[in-house]
């Protein structure tokens, strides 16, 4: 049976930290494959570049969990990789043949004070008939409220108090992201939302914004029960000037 466009991602995803060029450019399209991440420049001969480099005896990756929506596989995944520990990558594809990709990735940090890491819990999409109501219900609750700022709503997209989180330092609970929203908003803006996509109940959101006015990206993973928000995995990751790129295709 041929393989499926996730465990493409799986596979490659292994190699890059393998170095196995092979596995990793087995389902790359060579003349269309466009890279968004800032450490690697473009296209086929930037990936086999960036491969040939020698890996650390440290290095190593697990997928979590890995979701797709129509073109696009959406991958979490923990482990270590120059100095980050937690990532998100985003594939494109075209006729079985990944196209494109985009990664964003944070230090590894503790459990936070819920007890909850940053990749924990489900891994499973389960309810895959609801893929587009949710999808829908995240985008006006993230332009309502992350967007537009009007952090009053917060509680219309929650069941109570429950809110399961997994952002390091933080603890579970609607009161206390809202109060962390109203912290954090001082200091950062999330001007447009870049990626929307989602498979059954999850749903996960790229936006571009600014922290203390310097351009940065904004990584959210939701799982949605009953039409409310029950579960957040994410991080804000800094932009690099372009001057510090590989590649000029735009982080996000």
């Amino acid at each position: 049976m041929p393989a499926t466009d996730i465990e493409k991602v799986v596979s490659a995803l292994q190699g890059f930290v393998s170095r196995d060029t092979e596995l990793i450019t087995r389902h790359v399209n060579p003349s269309k494959f466009v890279q968004h991440n800032p450490s690697v420049a473009d296209g086929l001969e930037g990936l086999k570049e960036e491969l040939s480099q020698p890996a650390s005896k440290n290095d190593h990756l697990e997928v979590v969990r890995a979701f797709q929506d129509g073109p696009y596989v959406f991958a979490q995944s923990n482990g270590l990789i120059d100095g980050q520990g937690v990532f998100f990558d985003i594939f494109r594809f075209e006729e079985g043949m990944m196209v494109e990709h985009w990664v964003f990735s944070a230090p590894a940090a503790p459990p936070n004070e819920s007890g909850h890491t940053q990749t924990d819990g489900p891994t499973e999409a389960k309810h895959l008939q609801d893929t587009e109501k949710n999808k829908s219900i995240m985008r006006e609750y993230y332009e309502t409220i992350h967007i537009a700022g009007d952090h009053g709503k917060i509680p219309q997209y929650f069941s109570g108090d429950f809110c399961i989180r997994h952002e390091p330092g933080v603890k579970d609970g609607v009161a206390a992201f809202a109060h962390d929203v109203e912290s954090l908003m001082q200091h950062r803006t999330i001007d447009e939302l870049k990626f929307l996509l989602g498979q059954g109940d999850f749903v996960f959101i790229a936006a571009k914004g600014t922290h203390e006015s310097k351009p940065c990206a904004y990584i959210d993973l939701y799982r949605i029960e009953g039409e409310k928000i029950v579960e957040h995995w994410g991080f804000p990751e800094k932009i690099p000037p372009q001057e510090e790129r590989k590649n000029n295709n735009g982080m996000l």
